[in-house]
């Protein structure tokens, strides 16, 4: 037997179900909107490696905490619009990216980009910044933000921005992160930070409309740096006259904006015709019959050539087999955007890659490919250099929204309220045309 409660107990059960559903609801919102603390791996190390676009990366300095902890240390106030929207005050103590790479040994003329591996729980991934936005465009802290946000719009107004202090680019070894309308304030007094989300990506603002909180990104354990422009390959011959049978080394010299890529860069050989002159790893070309061969030395798709018995030009397979290389990438200059010699680092792109200027507003997260990752042991034969490769088969990922444990329990209680409903109308609907077989409510006083 079925018995209906009273339209206030029915009220009363709804109302329940509502505000359970409401509850549901506005704990999703929270965990998609508060900053995460706990979903990667704070860094007590900081691997910088240095390179061209497309790789190989050289490692040129593993920085301890304690190292970094002795750098001159940056203590101030960072704003953020985070994607609630709301504004988001960040008490920070942390070091330059342009001491990181002074100490480093890196020429910050001459980096165009910047690649900051995280050490995410569920995988690895980077973010890629230009020096043009990170350190030669002015960025603040807006201590007028807070009180000139519009939370519907999500925009400062036209005072948003009147009282703003420059600040730098840093890496935090520690902050305190928090939404203004949970309470945040300016000023701290830098004892009590949090090191969870070690080593934080902080900057400022360029205005009070973008939407920046996303985009810092947390758990950094290395950096790739991009150098502009291309190294030049040079042979210390062009042309050799040699007899059968006889071998000479070709000496070839790496020239890039880095010395760490000079000293182990590892030099691609190849011969025109084998069957004429044979050259090996190391550069020592072997004659083995009459006729005329070039040998390339290659790089990065920098090539140089020198020709065995005959006239530069003689022998080569095609127009490119001479070739001798772009010029002026070894001087390490730039022009404030980011490219040596005011010319574009690259001018194509590998197979399968789409090659855009990566800036903060379009910075996107990249999966690291640990296939990618390539160690060769003694480069050079002086050293051992780890060298790194980047993923050439890298492509943007959307955002990634962590699923609400709630939503099931939403959904079926919603469905429930639904059925219930339905039932009621029906059942009530019955009872009204006198049909009480299947229900029994009790008549009203």
């Amino acid at each position: 037997m079925i018995r209906l409660p009273k339209k206030t107990h029915i009220r009363r059960a709804l109302a329940l179900i509502t505000a359970l559903i409401a509850a549901a609801l506005l704990s999703g919102t929270t965990q998609a909107l508060d900053d995460d603390e706990f979903g990667g791996y704070a860094a007590d190390t900081l691997t910088v490696r240095v390179g061209y676009f497309g790789g190989p990366y050289y490692e040129k300095h593993v920085f301890t905490l304690e190292e970094l902890r002795g750098m001159d240390l940056v203590q101030a106030d960072y704003t953020f619009i985070d994607n609630m929207p709301s504004v988001v005050i960040d008490h920070v103590e942390g070091v330059r990216l342009a001491d990181v790479m002074d100490a480093a040994g890196i020429d910050l003329n001459s980096v165009q980009n910047f690649y900051f591996y995280t050490k995410d729980k569920s995988s690895g991934y980077f973010t890629t910044f230009s020096k043009k936005s990170l350190i030669d465009t002015p960025r603040y802290c807006y201590y007028s933000l807070p009180d000139n946000f519009d939370a519907d719009s999500g925009r400062g107004n036209e005072h948003a921005t009147e009282n703003g202090v420059r600040v730098d680019t840093v890496l935090a070894l520690g902050d305190d992160w928090n939404r203004v309308i949970a309470g945040a304030a300016f000023g701290s007094d830098y004892l009590n930070l949090n090191s969870n989300t070690r080593f934080r990506l902080v900057y400022g603002q360029k205005d009070a409309v973008t939407r920046t909180a996303s985009d810092s990104a947390k758990w950094v354990h290395a950096i790739n740096v991009d150098l502009g422009g291309a190294p030049t390959v040079t042979l210390d011959q062009s042309v050799l006259d040699l007899k059968v049978g006889s071998v000479f080394r070709s000496e070839a010299r790496v020239m890039a904006a880095d010395p760490v890529i000079s000293q182990n860069a590892k030099v691609e050989w190849r011969s025109s015709d084998d069957s004429v002159a044979s050259v090996d790893d190391d550069g020592s070309i072997t004659v083995h019959a009459d006729g005329t061969a070039v040998i390339t030395a290659s790089f990065m798709g920098q090539t140089a050539a020198v020709t065995v018995n005959g006239q530069p030009g003689e022998g080569a397979s095609g127009s490119g087999a001479s070739g001798s290389g772009t010029s002026g990438a070894g001087g390490g200059q730039g022009d404030g955007s980011g490219n040596a010699g005011g010319k574009p680092a690259v001018s194509a792109a590998p197979a399968g890659v789409e090659i855009k200027e990566t800036t903060q507003e379009n910075a996107g997260q990249v999966p690291l490919n640990q296939s990618s990752v390539k160690s060769e042991g003694d480069a050079g034969g002086v050293q051992n250099w780890r060298v790194y490769e980047m993923a050439k088969d890298a492509v943007a990922l959307p955002v990634i929204r962590e699923d609400n444990p709630l939503l099931p329990v939403i959904g079926a209680l919603a469905a429930a309220l639904f059925a219930g409903g339905v039932l009621y109308r029906v059942l009530k609907f019955k009872f009204d045309m006198g049909d009480h077989r299947y229900v029994f409510i009790r008549k009203p006083k």
